[in-house]
């Protein structure tokens, strides 16, 4: 079968097909993972048949991240030079291979290696959506449907999480994962297919046929202060509402809420993120000073990652914690797709530089939770985590101030 969309019409619609297969393979990891959360630190360490600190449990749920800190940016580099279809399916197929060992697994080191193979797909499509992306719509148009690749992500999420509730046993759980890999795995392989055509709206995603310089994708990357300014946003935005929703359930339990009800709780921070990512690129459009807004919410989102949990009142917790997920990863896609908007980067390095952000997002929500704040704060000591959570927003609050959004920079 051909790579290639022939006519302009045709490329249009394969553009949501496209969209479709980068839905089903960000589900596929992320469904997988928080089937982790959902059950909580004691239900895993009875799997594992043995005692874990948070540390360790948060080792487990973070383990699929680990990837992305050595192979976002190789990921992007191999993307611009030979297309997305080669890389990002191998990488599908690599995570459908670890979901499927997983079932097998019961030790605590095997069950992380196999957590970590898993997020070598995730790794691929985080750091090279927005690429994909904008090599199928202009890149106003890139933007939402970011939007809706992360609104996706973060359904899978709340569905890991909550589907728990269904299962009798961990296992059972990890089997129902593992069928679901398989099947995005085969259509992967199936139906990704490269554009070579820019879209309409945009310009040329290659000035001629040759293949790309690494080191000339690096040094642009590299040398453009609105990427590293995305990096560092996008840490404190994924590792605040990562951390503070891996933890969730856990924390409810400690309180005395019932497995089933911290489970369904663990869903609302993933609900309000799935509605903030759908609203928030076409708000952002709309608003004339984005930067007020992001800066509003992330003071916002602060407070509700620090305190929302603590609310004795279950339907305003549920409320709050939404509202929380929304001003979070409601910023996720304007932020994800700022150097499509780059005059220095473009479509052309967006994976390069898709690479670097998604590096140091991965930097931080491995080792921030998991060697840093645990250590802190100390085991069990969840009122102190939260709120350490809850300050990586105000983090990004001052950094968002400077963001180069509006336009094209030079």
């Amino acid at each position: 079968m051909k790579e290639r969309i022939p006519s302009k019409k045709n490329t249009a619609k394969y553009g949501y097909f496209v969209l479709v297969l980068l839905c089903l393979g960000i589900t596929m990891p992320n469904f997988a993972q928080y089937q982790i959360t959902g059950f909580g630190k004691e239900a895993i360490a009875q799997f594992l048949g043995r005692e874990l600190s948070d540390s360790q449990y948060s080792m487990v749920n973070m383990a699929p991240l680990i990837p992305g800190i050595f192979l976002s940016l190789v990921s992007g580099l191999l993307v611009d030079r030979f297309g997305p279809r080669k890389v990002i399916t191998t990488g599908v197929v690599l995570s459908a291979i670890g979901v499927v060992l997983r079932v097998s697994l019961d030790a605590y080191a095997s069950v992380v290696a196999s957590m970590i193979l898993m997020g070598v797909c995730a790794t691929f499509l985080n750091a090279n959506g927005p690429k994909v992306l904008g090599t199928w719509f202009a890149p106003a148009k890139a933007s939402i449907m970011l939007g809706v690749l992360l609104a996706i992500a973060n359904v899978s999420m709340a569905i890991g999480t909550g589907i728990v509730a269904v299962f009798d046993t961990v296992r059972s759980a990890f089997v129902c994962a593992a069928i679901v890999a398989v099947i995005v795995a085969v259509l992967w392989i199936l139906f990704m297919r490269d554009n070579k055509e820019a879209p309409v709206g945009s310009e040329e995603i290659e000035d001629d046929g040759e293949k790309l310089s690494v080191l000339q994708c690096i040094k642009i990357c590299a040398k453009s202060k609105g990427v590293w300014l995305a990096a560092f946003c996008m840490m404190c935005i994924c590792t605040a509402t990562v951390g503070a929703t891996q933890f969730l359930p856990t924390a409810l339990l400690s309180r005395g809420v019932s497995q089933d009800t911290a489970s369904l709780c663990g869903m609302c921070i993933t609900i309000g993120a799935t509605i903030g990512c759908l609203v928030s690129p076409t708000l952002s459009t709309k608003l004339k000073q984005p930067r007020k807004w992001m800066f509003c919410g992330g003071i916002i989102a602060a407070i509700g990652t620090s305190f929302a949990w603590r609310i004795t009142n279950l339907p305003v917790m549920v409320i709050c914690l939404i509202i929380t997920g929304f001003l979070t990863s409601g910023f996720s896609p304007i932020v994800n797709s700022l150097p499509l908007s780059l005059k220095e980067i473009g479509p052309k390095y967006a994976g390069t530089a898709g690479g670097f952000i998604a590096t140091v997002q991965l930097l931080g929500n491995v080792i921030l939770p998991t060697y840093v704040i645990c250590n802190i704060v100390g085991n069990n000591n969840y009122n102190s985590m939260f709120i350490c959570f809850g300050s990586l927003m105000l983090i990004f609050c001052v950094l968002c101030i400077f963001l180069p959004l509006g336009g094209k920079k030079d």
